[in-house]
């Protein structure tokens, strides 16, 4: 018996390696499975996000500086006015998977008229990867005494979010757009919701719903034969219907309604 307990000991020592080895092996299989799941959906969202909509000929001459409104671009796009001091401004967050320069021609009508303007550059596009981007915009501008925030689809919601923890934000402008929730609706803050009727992209269940979660006094302004994609200057959008009415004729309907929302903020 004393000779045979070396033996059986190895045996035990052996049977043990052997399973300690198989469950090495199994967590190396297990990880470079989770790791090959991982790089395949960083790739795919990398692949996704690159296939965003661009700015087409209307954004980019509208970001030329010219005799009413100077443009800049750095860490984001702004439009100020010439011959002028303003004090209010107007921060602007793009639509999922659309240029920031894209919305250049609502932004500079509404320079024009005398206010500080500025579209945030958002990581990949989105909205919702950047949602604190006014920060930085709002800390650049000394002269500014009121900030209005506002933002398309996406952006809208993110722009909203912001809004509701910010009090320096004194008015949203939601644009085919809704807050996620009712963060918005006790705050004392003046909003604005504009949409097109022939929006193929906005849920309009929701959107009528979220007005239970708005401000009692929010104005509402549905732009007769608009779409989605025209608030912006980047094609057609993938979902959307035909607008029968011209990017031209919605950009100004919009920037007025914008405009006179300022106007009203004290």
């Amino acid at each position: 018996m004393e000779l045979e307990r070396p033996l059986l000991y190895n045996a035990e020592l052996k049977n043990s390696e052997e399973i300690e080895n198989k469950n090495k092996k199994s967590k190396i299989n297990i990880l470079k499975i989770v790791a090959s799941i991982l790089l395949a959906v960083i790739i795919g969202f990398f692949i996704w996000a690159s296939n965003s909509y661009t700015a087409q000929d209307l954004a980019k001459e509208s970001l030329i500086s010219d005799e009413f409104v100077e443009v800049n671009r750095d860490d984001f796009i702004s439009f100020t006015p010439k011959n002028i001091e303003p004090t209010k401004g107007f921060i602007f967050y793009p639509g999922a998977k659309v240029e920031s320069e894209s919305y250049a021609p609502l932004c500079r009508e509404i320079a024009k008229k005398g206010y500080e303007v500025v579209i945030a550059d958002m990581p990949f596009n989105l909205a919702v990867l950047g949602p604190n981007k006014a920060k930085n915009i709002m800390k650049k501008y000394d002269n500014i005494h009121q900030w209005v925030i506002g933002g398309h689809s996406l952006g809208g919601v993110m722009a909203a979010k912001f809004a509701s923890k910010n009090n320096l934000i004194d008015g949203v402008v939601l644009l085919a757009s809704y807050p996620s929730g009712d963060e918005l609706k006790n705050l004392g803050k003046n909003v604005l919701s504009i949409w097109g009727s022939k929006d193929g992209v906005v849920n309009f269940e929701n959107l009528i719903k979220s007005k239970d979660k708005l401000p009692i006094n929010t104005k509402y302004v549905e732009i007769e034969g608009a779409n989605h994609a025209q608030f912006g200057d980047y094609g057609k959008q993938k979902k959307d219907n035909d607008a029968i009415i011209s990017e031209e004729k919605q950009l100004d309907i919009t920037a007025d309604s914008i405009i006179e929302f300022l106007e009203k903020i004290n």
